[in-house]
Parts: C-alpha cells; structure tokens; sequence
C-alpha cells in the first residue's frame, strides 16, 4: 500500500541555524558523532554533484523548522535485468542522531533516491510557541506567548501529542493543535514522493535502548510481537517493523530485528503506531551512535530484502 498524502503548503523563510562541527562530504554540517570513515564497498558510484540537497521551510507555532531534502538519481546498473532495485526513501525525525543520516547519505550516493532530515535546534526534541493571548503594559501591546516542547517521533497521534507534550512541557490544546499542524507538514513533504514503506532513521546509545529491551521481563515486551537478537552481535543495531513477512526476511540474514505488536502496542505516538493504523508497512533502521557502516549495511540488506519482496 502507498502512503497517500496531499502536500501541505508552506511559507517561504529562511531554513534554521545550523551547529557549526565537522561537515559531511557534502560541505552540510554534522557533530563530532558520526564523523565515521565510509567503508570501501560504499563508495558512491555516482558523482557527488549529483546529489542535492533542497531545504522546505515548515512552521511550527510561531516559528519554523526545516525539513531538508536530499536527492540523487538512481544508477543505470540497479536497472539491469534480475535485478529489482527498491528506491531509499528515507525520514529521520531526531536531530540529534547524525549517524544515521550519515549512513543513509552513504547509501543514497550508492543506490539514489531520497533521505529527508528534521533540522532544527540540533537537539532531539523541538521547542515552539504559540500565541495565547495580549498583554497591555507600559503603553505597549505585544502577543503573549506559551512555549511547549515535543518529542518530534511522538507527535503523530493525538495520545502521544498530548503525552509527549504534558512530559516535557504543558499539554493543552493550543500546543497540540500547532504540533499535529506540524506533524502533517513533515508527513506531507517527507510523502511528496508516496513511499511504499515508511522508512524512518534512529540512533541509540550504549545501554540505553536496543533490540534488548523489548525481550520478555524488558521495558517494552508488551509492544513486540517477537523479537531476535542474535549470539554475538550488537543488540543496539537492529531493525524494528510492523510487517511479519519483513521480520522474517531480515532475521534470515543474520539481523537482529523486533516485530511490533499491533494490536497491543502503547500508543505513543510514534510514526510505528501511525503506520500501523493505516496498513501501512514501516521500518526503522536503529544502530548506536556512530555505527554508521553498520547502519549503511543495515539500509543496504533492507533494500535489497523490500526489492526481493516486490
């Protein structure tokens, strides 16, 4: 099934501050995380300047944000015959998880097609405003203004909206009007090109979240339908989706992966629960920070698993 959404319009603004660390290849910034040398076998078959790098304003509150776009053109060879090639079409949402957009990038001057970025603050959440009234002081009329903050993967829902707000801010109705605004703009720009698979982008740290925590007694048993984790290798790099056919595939090679329980699964507002409400196959490829030829090998086994699938 194709993920059917209308693009939202969006006001032109200039895109946001960026930090200032160690550039990518492309000259675009990046922290000192993922600044991982590219294995051999991922060296681009396609010329740098072939890849480029669009920037769509979207707002949010009172402010903006910035939903970047990357792009190359798929290489003639994927065309050839017996092989069925499945276009990169890939979201990260946490601006602080480098790795995996670094990775994606590798795997994007590789195969082509498409990874879009959340930019923002450089931090994993979003912060924004909203006007909640005036204030009269000093002969002087100005707007008076709520700030909220949100879990920008915990924003496509109206539970976890109200949720992740009330955690990190205040949930009310004007925070959560001006996030799910939000939430259809990064949906709808992310779904200019329909993807057949929802593919999202995630880094995790040493002990903290992994393919672990979600085996039985673990913090997240009752979200996981099954879940593999292999002898010997790392259970922070694995694969988490909806769709039992996909698990099944990518355990066969040796991956670690855990299956959502659709049915049963909290919902958190995460793009997972989105999905799966609408029948629609997602997948996040998660490794730890700064595994970034990992997870460029992980996008790599998915895309040639979802082509084989077609």
């Amino acid at each position: 099934m194709r993920l059917a959404l209308c693009l939202a319009a969006v006001l032109a603004a200039p895109a946001c501050a960026q930090p200032v660390d160690p550039p990518r290849a492309d000259g675009t910034p990046r922290r000192a995380d993922s600044v991982v040398t590219r294995a051999d076998a991922l060296a681009p078959p396609v010329r740098p300047d072939t890849v480029r790098t669009v920037d769509v304003p979207v707002p949010i509150g009172t402010g903006r944000a910035t939903v970047r776009v990357h792009t190359a053109p798929m290489p003639d060879a994927l065309g050839s015959p017996g092989f069925e090639a499945f276009p990169l079409n890939a979201l990260n949402l946490h601006d602080d998880e480098d790795t995996s957009v670094d990775a994606a990038l590798d795997v994007l001057r590789q195969r082509g097609g498409r990874v879009v970025e959340l930019v923002h603050s450089g931090d994993r959440n979003v912060s924004f405003e909203v006007v909640t009234g005036r204030v009269y002081a000093n002969g002087e009329d100005r707007p008076e203004l709520a700030r909220f903050v949100a879990d920008p993967n915990r924003m496509f829902t109206p539970a976890g909206r109200a949720r992740t707000l009330g955690s990190l801010s205040t949930a009310d109705d004007r925070g959560e009007a001006a996030l799910a605004a939000f939430a259809d703009s990064v949906l709808a720009v992310y779904a200019a090109e329909p993807p057949a698979v929802v593919l999202t982008l995630h880094n995790n740290t040493e002990a903290n979240y992994s393919a672990a925590s979600y085996q039985p007694g673990a913090q997240y048993a009752s979200d996981a339908a099954a879940v593999t984790v292999h002898d010997g290798t790392d259970p922070d790099d694995f694969f988490f989706v909806t769709d039992r056919a996909l698990y099944d595939a990518l355990v066969a090679r040796g991956y670690n992966a855990v299956l959502q329980d659709n049915d049963a699964a909290t919902d958190d507002g995460s793009l997972s629960v989105w999905a799966a409400r609408r029948d629609i196959p997602y997948v996040n490829v998660e490794a730890q920070h700064g595994h970034r030829e990992e997870q460029a090998a992980m996008l790599l086994a998915l895309l040639d698993v979802l082509g084989a699938q077609r």
